[in-house]
Parts: C-alpha cells; sequence; structure tokens
C-alpha cells in the first residue's frame, strides 16, 4: 500500500512539475544551435511537438527537461539548457521555413543552416554560450545532428553568418570580374578583325592602284611608239613623187652642169637652166 502511494505521488509530483512550465515562447533565429542537441525527427513538427520531446517526455522519464529548444529543417527538434551565443543571432527572415505541423510556426530553413530558437518555460532567463573562439573550428550541423549521443562540449560550431555572407559577397565579384574579361576579350577579338580587314582593304585598293597606273603607263609607250603609217594613195602630189626624198630624178640629166638663177633671193617656179 505504501508503495502504490509512493508511486502516485512520484507521478503527481512529475506531473506538477511538468504543468509549471508555460508555453514556450520564441527567441530568436540563429546560424548555429550552440550547445542545444539533436533529440528526434518528429514528422508533423511544431512548437508544441518540441516542447513534448523536450520537456514532458524527458520529465516522465525521470529527467528534469530542457530550458532551451530549437527547431529546423522543418522536422528537427534540438534540446538544450543554455541559449545560443548572441554574435550568432541573425534576422528573423532567415528563419522562413513553416513548421509541418503548425503553417504559422517557423522550424527553421528548409535547408537546416538556421534555426528558430524557443524557451520552454523551466526558465525565466536560460544561460547563454560563452562567444566562440575563432580557433576553434567549426563542426558541420549534419554531423551534429546525425549523433543524437553527442555531448554539449563536443557540438559547439562557429558561426557561419559571416562566411556566408561573405560567400555571397565574393560571388557577384567573382561573376562580375568574369563578365568583364570575357566582355574584354570579345572587344579585343572584333578590333584584331577590324583591323585585318582594314589593312586587306587598303593593300588591294594601293595594289588596284599601281596596276591601273602600270596600264596606262605602257598604254602611253606604245602608242608614242606605234604612230600611225601614212597611206602616199590618198595623198595625189605624193603619187607624182618617189618614196625617198633624197633619190636622184630619172627625168633630169645630171652629165653637165646647170647654173639656176633665183630673182629676189627666191626660187623661181622654173628655174633658168644654162648650160657650160
Amino acid at each position: 500500500m505504501k508503495a502504490l502511494q509512493s508511486i502516485v505521488l512520484v507521478a503527481l509530483a512529475g506531473c506538477a512539475h511538468v504543468t509549471m512550465a508555460s508555453d514556450p515562447t520564441y527567441y530568436a533565429c540563429y546560424s548555429s544551435p550552440g550547445k542545444l542537441v539533436e533529440k528526434g525527427d518528429l514528422e508533423f513538427n511544431s512548437r508544441g511537438d518540441c516542447h513534448e520531446r523536450c520537456v514532458t517526455t524527458e520529465v516522465a522519464a525521470g529527467g528534469d527537461g530542457y530550458a532551451v529548444m530549437a527547431m529546423t529543417k522543418r522536422t528537427l527538434c534540438y534540446c538544450g539548457n543554455t541559449l545560443p551565443n548572441d554574435s550568432l543571432k541573425v534576422d528573423d527572415s532567415k528563419c522562413k521555413q513553416a513548421c509541418p505541423g503548425f503553417d504559422s510556426e517557423t522550424c527553421g530553413s528548409r535547408l537546416g543552416e538556421y534555426f528558430s530558437v524557443y524557451t520552454t518555460g523551466l526558465e525565466d532567463d536560460p544561460d547563454m554560450d560563452e562567444a566562440p573562439s575563432s580557433s576553434v573550428a567549426s563542426t558541420s550541423k549534419t554531423s551534429s545532428s546525425s549523433d543524437p549521443t553527442t555531448t554539449s562540449t563536443t557540438t559547439s560550431a562557429s558561426p557561419t553568418t559571416t562566411g556566408d555572407s561573405e560567400q555571397q559577397t565574393s560571388t557577384p565579384e567573382k561573376s562580375t570580374n568574369k563578365a568583364a574579361v570575357a566582355a574584354g576579350a570579345v572587344v579585343g577579338v572584333l578590333a584584331i578583325i577590324a583591323l585585318g580587314v582594314g589593312v586587306f582593304i587598303f593593300l588591294r585598293r594601293r595594289r588596284r592602284q599601281e596596276v591601273e597606273e602600270e596600264y596606262r603607263r605602257s598604254a602611253a609607250v606604245r602608242g608614242f611608239v606605234q604612230k600611225p603609217a601614212l597611206d602616199n594613195r590618198l595623198d595625189p602630189v605624193m603619187v607624182q613623187r618617189r618614196d625617198s626624198v633624197g633619190s636622184i630624178a630619172d627625168n633630169q640629166d645630171y652629165s653637165r652642169k646647170i647654173l639656176r638663177v633665183y630673182i629676189n633671193s627666191s626660187p623661181p617656179r622654173s628655174p633658168i637652166e644654162l648650160g657650160s
């Protein structure tokens, strides 16, 4: 009888402990869960479903429950007793994935890079994780989610907000540089082609001018050398004369001397010939 009473008292104490916890309250969106540990993949995950896993189930199993919980990738539920450091906090718009169990609530991001963090109500002001050291290598979110037994001291992840922002800002710069290089290469090729075409047209025109000038020169030389021959048959005077101007006339007697007299220093039409 006393054993039964003890069991009932323990059950009532557990129920009282659970009912003392208020509803979970949204705290902020983070780029890392900090020291929170994954506690399950809930098909109909929501603020109430994850709260039940982190508080009700833990207390029913004899634990004290967790003061902080987080959700990401729609169905993953994380539990712990400390909030992630404020340096990991990001804008609430990053946590825009609706929960499958309640559309008006957010369950982190679709790819799991951002976490919707809530306080379960077991503590009014949960403690906060220490600022992550730059010398500590960041751990992957997927590795921490695949190993539920990882202790809270080995699941700290370094902030990825800075890396994400650097990647986001460097990607447009790289694409802009590639576009500028490609544009410069195209302009250079077009300039070389235009220069080559211009040189070809210039040389071709110059060669044509040289050929035309050579042809005109040759035509002028041929015209100077090849004079048209005179046709004596068209000149009645030349018909009566010999072709050679210096030939001796056959109708004159050159055996005696001939004296020619000219009046007024001009040769007469019929010179007077005197024999010796």
